[in-house]
């Protein structure tokens, strides 16, 4: 079978296993309140990051709020996950720049996310492809990387590498589905060979 059919198929098994994929970051309201969760997401569950961004929210629900924030007060409110100190500086130089440069709204450009502290390629494309389906890349983390080394969909290891490997595996059009899917199975499913 070649690499483009198996990967097509993979694709449609996934998504009969998982009708209702989706982010399991669950306490945001806006797309600012999502893109903070995405950016603290970073080598941290998902699990993690819900029980924070819950008190972290109440006290700063907008960029506004966050970029006036001291950091030491940013590091206490999330410092039950990793490199929170490093996080809550990205979270505060990305708020105010929001704020200064965007009146507070989101870009919905990959190249004008990537510029934002804290943002990298994983997390521009979660973002985007997570509330708009913009399909300007694919998001790669622990899950899609494992799925796509063990299905043959790549052979780099380098996670903006597989992205560019699965980029032309799939239709462009449904790119936003593949880290929604790779990451249900690689999470809950992965032990579970799936059948071609």
């Amino acid at each position: 079978m070649q690499r483009k059919e198996k990967a097509i198929l993979l694709l449609r098994k996934l998504e009969k296993m998982y009708p209702d994929a989706r982010t399991e970051l669950i306490n945001w309201d806006t797309p600012f309140q999502f893109l903070v969760c995405i950016v603290l997401s970073a080598q941290t569950t998902d699990k993690q990051v819900n029980k924070v961004t819950k008190d972290l929210f109440e006290i700063y629900p907008d960029g506004y709020t966050m970029s006036l924030a001291p950091v030491r007060e940013l590091e206490k409110c999330i410092s039950s996950i990793n490199y929170y100190k490093t996080k809550a500086k990205n979270i505060k130089r990305m708020s105010e720049i929001l704020i200064k440069e965007y009146a507070g709204e989101i870009p919905i450009s990959l190249e004008k996310l990537l510029e934002l502290p804290g943002v990298g390629y994983k997390t521009a494309n979660v973002f985007l492809n997570e509330l708009y389906k913009v399909n300007q890349g694919i998001a790669v983390d622990t899950h899609v990387k494992k799925v796509s080394l063990k299905y043959g969909l790549t052979s780099n290891t380098d996670p903006n590498k597989i992205a560019k490997d699965l980029e032309r595996l799939y239709p462009r059009e449904e790119w936003y589905k593949i880290n929604r899917y790779f990451v249900m199975y690689g999470r809950y499913d992965f032990d579970k060979d799936i059948i071609f």
